[in-house]
């Protein structure tokens, strides 16, 4: 086995997976996104778009700023490329992260040269004094904040985020990605907590199951926003995926019957999964809608996520430190049947051999 063999794979990467362990694409099922896994039925799509520039429709903008309750909007192929730009459009300053995150954030801001600190990102109240300590000396920094945290699980209520915007020197920018709130709008700063110095990221992908269309939101000032536009350039959503994105958008009944469905998808993934951490007790267990995190020793973590995928079961490893990694499961179809049976009788089989 080489050593690119033995790194683990990243979330969603099924023609790496593929390749190494022999699966076609087709036959996986694929645990390792945090994906809705019954995704929004796209609709027939006229020719026409396939065919025309994709400036940016007035409907298209509607319904956005409609489900997301801010009309101070930006759309995005993906949150990713926004990401990257972000540092770009700021001042230069320190950046505080949680310790643990999606790491494209703090990558971008490395690579870009700004310093970086970081705060706990498991336990609520250490991550809170660690802010408020920096709020408190009083120098200009960028405060980012993943709500939740994928894949900590780490929460902070809207008006705690408020606060923070509020007292952040002048200069600094709270940035907040809401990639995984859909489940929680409540959650959400957008509403009724939004300030002028936040920055605000959403995720279509995630919630409607159509991460394969590239498509994000930034919720900004306007100032920031046209610098963030410079950067990007034109036609960064095309128009097969404006349509798509109106009708999932207005789809009110789709976004509630969702709701419903994703819990008891979740409730049903972790019901199966029961059995192996019986076997294999984790030391900490983060639950969301979406996703599921087990902490465990590195090694142990690896050699479920390699018997997994050895059986076309492709799961999330994400490394904490040299000893200690996360397993991270995403959730099956909970109304599937041929999936209810195939991870069920993977679990069993691994307990067996183990």
């Amino acid at each position: 086995m080489s050593v690119n063999d033995q790194l683990p794979l990243h979330g969603g990467d099924l023609i790496t997976a593929s390749q190494r362990y022999g699966i076609p694409v087709n036959d996986w099922l694929d645990l390792s996104t945090g994906l809705n896994p019954s995704s929004y039925p796209v609709p027939e799509l006229d020719e026409v778009l396939f065919q025309r520039l994709p400036y940016l429709r007035p409907e298209f903008l509607a319904a956005a700023a409609a489900f997301y309750g801010n009309d101070q909007l930006m759309p995005s192929n993906g949150s990713q490329l926004v990401i990257q730009e972000l540092p770009h459009c700021l001042n230069n300053l320190p950046v505080l992260l949680p310790e643990h995150g999606y790491k494209e954030h703090e990558d971008h801001w490395k690579r870009h040269g700004n310093a970086i600190e970081h705060y706990p990102a498991f336990e609520p109240e250490a991550a809170v004094e660690v802010i408020e300590a920096a709020l408190e000396r009083g120098e200009p920094f960028h405060l980012v904040v993943i709500n939740p945290n994928n894949p900590t699980g780490l929460e902070f209520g809207p008006q705690q985020l408020k606060n923070w915007a509020e007292r952040l020197p002048e200069g600094g920018y709270l940035i907040i990605d809401e990639a995984f709130i859909d489940l929680t709008p409540e959650q959400s700063v957008l509403q009724q907590h939004f300030c002028d110095n936040m920055l605000v990221l959403r995720s279509f992908g995630k919630f409607f199951g159509l991460a394969g269309i590239r498509l994000g939101f930034v919720f900004a000032n306007a100032a920031l926003r046209a610098r963030l536009q410079e950067r990007i350039g034109l036609w960064t959503v095309n128009g097969p995926a404006q349509e798509v994105a109106i009708a999932a958008l207005q789809d009110s009944f789709w976004q509630m019957s969702a709701q419903l469905n994703i819990r008891r998808s979740a409730s049903v993934t972790q019901e199966l999964l029961q059995p192996l951490f019986e076997k294999h007790p984790p030391q900490r267990v983060v639950y969301t809608p979406l996703f599921t995190c087990y902490q465990m020793e590195h090694d142990t973590a690896m050699t479920i996520q390699r018997y997994l995928a050895s059986r076309g079961v492709l799961i999330r490893v994400v490394i904490l430190d040299e000893e200690i990694s996360l397993l991270r499961f995403g959730i099956i179809d909970g109304a599937d049947d041929a999936q209810i049976g195939r991870l069920e009788q993977i679990v069993a089989d691994f307990i067996g051999e183990s």
